[in-house]
């Protein structure tokens, strides 16, 4: 959790809520764990499997 929580620039506890179904992540700290994944915004968001995308390819 603290290492997910770094790198989405939130807390602990804000992963914690996220996990138990008590929140939900908002857009900003969804685009740094895709970013930091290498994997699109929606692949975290949507249901759908996860499709990796090329550093070449990567949002800015």
């Amino acid at each position: 959790q603290q290492e997910l929580a770094e790198i989405a620039g939130v807390t602990n506890k804000a992963i914690s809520a996220w996990e138990s179904g008590l929140s939900e992540p908002r857009m900003g700290a969804i685009e740094k764990i895709a970013r930091h994944f290498h994997i699109k915004k929606s692949n975290i968001i949507e249901e759908d499997g996860i499709e990796h995308i090329s550093p070449d390819r990567r949002s800015k």
